[in-house]
């Protein structure tokens, strides 16, 4: 029997029927929405459904479509009611037939009619509710009712793929009109009712063979959600893991980061970058994940994630306990793709945390492979930046070996390493770059001047911690070789340059390549006046 005031409250015969109670309710969100004058404004209603037992007597199907465009705080609330409390049957039944309607909504949308659409979304903003809109609630819905669901004679497979293939549909045909924030809210509704329906699943069956295959269907649902709005997920969850291991070497981020709910989607990047397990075995963990990896950064997908998954697993790598280093199948490849994208990439945070992946990379690479690819960085790159950089990846792995008093077939502790980075490291490029010809401007407008300060900074370094000579760095004749092939035509340049009155008058910012020179000049021959001595 109907509560009594609930029927008073609809202005029903006391005799009133469930039906027509259910009825009722429509008819008066139909005149809230609809009417100039409704008979009961919809937080009215909210109040009758929610204080005078008006729960057990929603009609989903009917109710919702007339709420669902209706952009109203208090027609959200009974939306929600409506989800928590209606039959989860028939909801899941509303959501799917309005998936269905917004679907064909956002297909036979037509570029002429844009124009129009765009003047009356303007004109009904306040009332009205936008496709992407709708759609988080209806994921909302789904959410709520699907853990009420019963399994009856279907199996659980079947019984969530057809409205997640529909919900699928959709997305990818709205994400053009999601915002960033929307993207965001899109992503965090999927992941729960993800999370949701797995937990139905795991709760209403036993059978191995539904449980895989519902899985499929989830991750199908997961990983096109997180294609079609990785706009949304922007956390900056690189940058943050960088500052996190290495604050001194890393450069706060002046961009804010993305609401972390985001954080709760799943895929196998998004999982290992916002949720990775404490205890992992991080070689079988790259390994597993190492072809996504080489997509992401080859397409720019995920990119964000990427990193920080690499960050964080060549951080534990190389200070765990074990000295190995990573297999050559997996540093291999990324050696062979991060050099482009640290050096071409448009974001310079993005650019300088690929170089730390690097620097990580090369550190837990074998120290013959770490040899041949800072060869191949220091001279062979078509990239100049990398070219340039790569001198401090030298000196890193340089210092090392030398800190490293076993390195027993290290290449960097011996005379290996001036053998083969000798001719790219202590001479200009070209060989002739310092002709009586090359002016100031032409020198600056090359990659040298940058590459010269590394490079001596490096001979500095060198001389100052080799104190055993394993490189042969302090021979004499050494050390007259790297004289005549580029510390003397680099000091006469700059000579000839700093004598000339119109540069000398320039201002600082014209100079500032030559001073930086001059000064690791001047501490390159202190340091080589000590030897000498």
């Amino acid at each position: 029997m109907a509560n009594a005031e609930l029927i008073s409250a609809l202005q029903l015969p006391e005799a009133a029927d469930d039906e027509e109670i259910a009825a009722a309710i429509v008819s008066l969100l139909i005149s809230a929405v609809h009417d100039l004058n409704p008979r009961k404004s919809l937080s009215d209603i909210y109040h009758i459904i929610t204080n005078l037992g008006g729960t057990t007597h929603l009609d989903p199907l009917n109710a919702l479509p007339v709420l669902l465009p209706y952009n109203d705080p208090a027609a959200r609330n009974i939306i929600s009611v409506i989800g928590e409390c209606g039959s989860a049957k028939e909801v899941v039944m509303a959501v799917q037939e309005a998936v269905e309607r917004l679907q064909r909504t956002l297909e036979t949308e037509k570029d002429e009619e844009e124009a129009e659409e765009e003047t009356k979304a303007t004109e009904g903003a306040a009332k009205t509710t936008t496709p992407v809109g709708q759609l988080l609630i209806l994921v909302g819905l789904y959410a709520s009712a699907v853990p009420r669901m019963k399994l009856r004679r279907k199996s659980a497979a079947n019984t969530i793929e057809p409205f997640f293939g529909d919900l699928e549909e959709t997305l990818h045909a709205a994400s053009p009109l999601a915002t960033k924030a929307e993207s965001r809210s899109i992503i965090s509704g999927i992941s729960n009712l993800s999370s949701s329906t797995l937990q139905w699943v795991l709760s209403n069956t036993d059978s191995n063979e539904d449980i895989v295959a519902c899985k499929i269907i989830i991750s199908k649902l997961l990983n096109r959600s997180l294609l079609s709005f990785n706009q949304g997920i922007n956390t900056d969850i690189a940058q943050r893991t960088l500052e996190e291991y290495y604050p001194r070497l890393a450069f706060r981020s002046r961009r804010q980061s993305a609401d972390f709910s985001v954080q709760s989607s799943a895929s196998h990047l998004v999982f290992y970058a916002y949720r990775p397990p404490e205890q992992i075995d991080i070689g079988r963990l790259l390994s597993f994940i190492l072809p996504i990896l080489i997509s992401s950064v080859q397409t720019n997908t995920f990119l964000d994630e990427s990193l920080a998954i690499l960050i964080r697993s060549l951080h534990k790598w190389s200070t765990g306990k074990s000295p190995a280093s990573l297999p050559h199948e997996i540093t291999l490849p990324l050696c062979g793709i991060l050099p482009s994208l640290a050096s071409a990439h448009p974001d310079p945070a993005i650019r300088h945390q690929v170089f730390r992946v690097l620097s990580l990379l090369l550190s837990t690479s074998e120290p013959q492979l770490r040899f041949q690819h800072l060869i191949e960085y220091t001279r062979d790159s078509e990239f100049p930046q990398m070219r340039v950089a790569a001198v401090g990846l030298v000196k890193e792995a340089l210092l090392q070996s030398l800190s490293n008093s076993v390195g027993k077939g290290d290449p960097f502790r011996g005379p290996l390493f001036l053998r083969s980075f000798g001719p790219i490291l202590f001479r200009p490029n070209p060989p002739d770059l310092f002709s009586d010809a090359l002016s100031l401007s032409e020198f600056q407008e090359t990659p040298e001047p940058g590459r010269l300060v590394e490079c001596l900074s490096l001979y500095y370094i060198v001389l100052q911690r080799d104190q055993e000579n394993v490189t042969g760095i302090r021979d004499r004749d050494v050390i007259q070789t790297i004289e005549n092939n580029l510390l003397k035509p680099l000091r006469q340049s700059i000579e000839r340059w700093t004598s000339d009155p119109a540069i000398s008058s320039s201002h600082l910012h014209d100079i500032t390549p030559i001073v930086s020179l001059k000064i690791s000049l001047e501490r390159v021959d202190a340091a080589r006046a000590l030897i000498l001595a």
